[in-house]
């Protein structure tokens, strides 16, 4: 007998298990978003090494089920609901996680999909979940909400204007909001360039460049640096060096050590750094993600044409803090990347609750271009 029909109108979510899932999973934001004006496709193969178990070293202390939803067989949406052990033995947590949430325009399918993430975290024993993040605070994180109107800067996410409505209507509410400030380089008052020189001075502190001769000795003070001057924030987990070598990785091939510094005593201790690096989203905006065979030659050729930076890292350890050293460190790095011939940059991201470096950003000349948020609801 002939199969009967699938009802179009049937709306089902169920955990990925097959092949066709996982390409299912890995590609609906690309069908979703293709020829948004704003929207740049992440790397495909990034997106693969995120959810592969085998590879990422996430996988050594987080378990992850990834959801789809399908209305009369045709995938709607999807969602990764998160346990990050190394988060809730941090924190003292028991908190779950979800993240790579995305969907058509279809509140019923994003319901059930926080549903089924909520349900999953439950059963694991966890009393919370809150997200976005996929699958970590150190990767991408919240949910943007304000500042639709440009395209994100690299290792930042982007997605519709409904999708706070719809998780808001899915039963999330606000946990914490993630701000970026967009800073024009090369225009600030004289006065903030001395007072940043004096206040390295004074103190005896030295200011030095990414030393690529030496990648693998600078990557381990970045390790421990990263780890120590953010460990007391609020959703700080500390890499493992499995995951920042991986990250290095990536950040090898588009780091430009003219915007990247350490700060340092006079004995060559390091003691803060910042990393400014190139938005490469400028420029692969029309690869559809795809590196190869391709794409690889067309992001080296274009490097060039970069004109904008990110200041995704600034960090100075805890003995140091409150004697102006971050402050002076961006005032120095913001002039050093308009000497390079960056236009401008952006500061991504900042918790809306840190006053110090906003007051920072902002008498620099920087004001906010964009709002992130992370939700969070009872399991």
């Amino acid at each position: 007998m002939p199969s009967s029909p699938v009802d179009p109108a049937l709306l089902t979510v169920a955990p990925e298990r097959t092949r066709a899932d996982r390409k299912a999973f890995l590609t609906l934001p690309y069908r979703l978003y293709r020829g948004h004006p704003q929207w740049v496709p992440p790397l495909r193969m990034d997106e693969a090494f995120l959810g592969n178990r085998a590879k990422n070293p996430f996988f050594a202390h987080g378990t992850v089920e990834h959801f789809l939803a399908r209305r009369g067989g045709r995938v709607v949406g999807r969602i990764a609901a998160v346990e990050n052990r190394r988060h809730n033995e941090i924190h003292g947590d028991r908190i779950g996680f979800f993240g790579r949430f995305d969907v058509e325009p279809d509140p019923e399918a994003a319901r059930a999909l926080v549903a089924a993430a909520r349900a999953w975290v439950a059963g694991r024993g966890l009393t919370a979940m809150r997200g976005p993040v996929s699958y970590s605070s150190n990767e991408l994180i919240g949910v943007l909400v304000d500042g639709f109107g440009r395209p994100p800067t690299v290792g930042m996410p982007y997605n519709r204007e409904d999708y706070d409505g719809l998780l808001r209507g899915a039963g999330l509410a606000k946990a914490k909001d993630l701000v970026a400030y967009w800073i024009p380089y090369g225009a600030h008052p004289e006065r903030l360039a001395r007072i940043a020189r004096r206040t390295f001075d004074r103190q005896g502190y030295v200011v030095r460049t990414l030393d690529l001769a030496r990648w693998d000795a600078e990557i381990d003070t970045l390790l421990d640096l990263y780890n120590r001057c953010w460990e007391r924030n609020w959703g700080f987990v500390p890499m493992t060096e499995a995951e920042f070598r991986h990250a290095a990785k990536a950040l090898k091939m588009i780091v430009d050590p003219r915007i990247f510094l350490f700060v340092e005593k006079p004995a060559g201790t390091p003691v803060g750094f910042v990393g400014n690096v190139p938005d490469v989203n400028q420029i692969i905006r029309d690869l559809d993600g795809r590196l190869f065979p391709f794409g690889l030659f067309k992001l080296l050729a274009r490097r060039k044409q970069i004109d904008v930076a990110r200041t995704m890292l600034l960090g100075v350890l805890p003995e140091v803090r409150g004697r102006g050293v971050d402050a002076a460190l961006m005032m120095d790095v913001f002039e050093r990347a308009g000497q390079a011939k960056y236009r401008g940059g952006e500061g991504s991201w900042i918790l809306e609750d840190n006053v110090r470096m906003r007051k920072d950003l902002e008498a620099l000349g920087g004001s906010v271009s964009a709002t992130y948020r992370v939700y969070e609801m009872p399991a």
